[in-house]
């Protein structure tokens, strides 16, 4: 995998916090380490299978806010369950899409084409308490091949309501159409049309978030293809037809991933990081009706973490309905980076009657 610079930019930010903290021989040593780890990372081509494999995956529990482990809202939001995943699979990472699929199962996507499946087990109350019987492949183009280069960026998930994958390749501007569980990981895609503007968009900003409506149009939102009112391109898909729209993210912010709720309303999730700062996370909510031809969509804040809360680099939501109200599922992609880490979120967004 190529990382990006927002990859190396994160990276550091990691290990800039930690210099800060340590003398100098030890900062030394700590930036021998960072500068090994970021060219390995550059160069680090991960040895993919042609078959569905297990992979073991240990899931950690963490506090979101550190200094007040006993809260419960954030936001509109309540938490349910937090995690570290973890796992010595080399495999393992990278994090950029996430899904609930119709059999209960959790699907994710990492930026360096792989498939990821888990079994999810939950408490009587609805709250994840553990992942198992994980699986991981490579994932498969149009000519029936493992993903290489710049076709292995996969960077957003949806899942379509005859239960097939639309997966979303950054740098390779293309979406994929994958064929449904349990066949998904062995299936031979085909590509999806996609705007003729998509070519204009930049190398490493394209399309970052997909996100299924009811009415069975698509949303397609980038992450760097600006418009010169602040906002960034996105458009609506619909059986070839794309009607162009537009976001407009908080001040710094940028999309990193979206999903649709079962009432046509849409979470954006938004990550803002400054070279040498710290990273953010945000979530808004754009409402059904707001999703027109040509509209100008800025989202109801309903979930911001900062430091000192738990935050990384957020970059895939999914949702599941409930009769509690929209469990909301965030995880963050450590970039195959030792700096970094996967952290995946369980919230609540209660039923408002509305």
């Amino acid at each position: 995998m190529v990382l990006s610079k927002d990859s190396l930019d994160a990276i550091f930010v990691v290990f800039m916090l930690r210099l800060q903290k340590i003398n100098p021989p030890q900062g030394v040593t700590l930036l021998v380490l960072f500068l090994v780890s970021s060219v390995s990372c550059l160069r680090l081509t991960a040895a993919q299978t042609t078959t569905n494999t297990p992979v073991v995956v240990e899931l950690v529990p963490i506090d979101v806010d550190p200094k007040h482990p006993e809260r419960r809202n954030f936001g509109s939001l309540t938490i349910l369950s937090a995690f570290q995943i973890e796992s010595k699979d080399k495999r393992f990472g990278g994090l950029s899409g996430l899904s609930i699929a119709a059999n209960g199962k959790l699907y994710a996507v990492s930026d360096r084409g792989y498939w990821l499946s888990a079994k999810m087990e939950m408490d009587p109350n609805g709250v994840l308490s553990n992942l198992t019987d994980w699986q991981i492949a490579p994932m498969l183009t149009t000519t029936n091949t493992p993903a290489t280069g710049a076709l292995r960026d996969a960077e957003a998930l949806a899942q379509a309501q005859d239960g097939s994958f639309l997966v979303a390749f950054k740098i390779a501007h293309q979406i994929c159409r994958y064929i449904p569980p349990t066949k998904t990981f062995e299936s031979t895609p085909v590509s999806i049309q996609i705007p003729a503007a998509m070519a204009r968009a930049p190398g490493n900003g394209g399309i970052e978030g997909l996100a299924m409506l009811p009415d069975g149009r698509l949303l397609a939102l980038t992450e760097e293809f600006a418009n010169g009112d602040g906002s960034f391109k996105g458009w609506l898909i619909d059986k070839g037809q794309f009607a162009e729209l537009a976001y407009f993210p908080a001040k710094g912010f940028h999309v990193t991933d979206c999903a649709g709720l079962n009432n046509g309303d849409v979470l954006v999730l938004e990550r803002r990081y400054v070279p040498f700062g710290i990273l953010s996370a945000r979530m808004t909510l754009v409402k059904a009706t707001s999703l027109q031809p040509g509209a100008k969509l800025t989202g109801q804040e309903l979930l911001k973490l900062e430091q000192p809360l738990a935050v990384q680099n957020f970059e895939g939501v999914a949702t599941q309905q409930t009769s509690k109200g929209t469990m909301i599922y965030i995880v963050s992609d450590d970039n195959y980076s030792p700096f970094q880490q996967t952290l995946l979120m369980q919230f609540l967004l209660p039923n408002t009657g509305n």
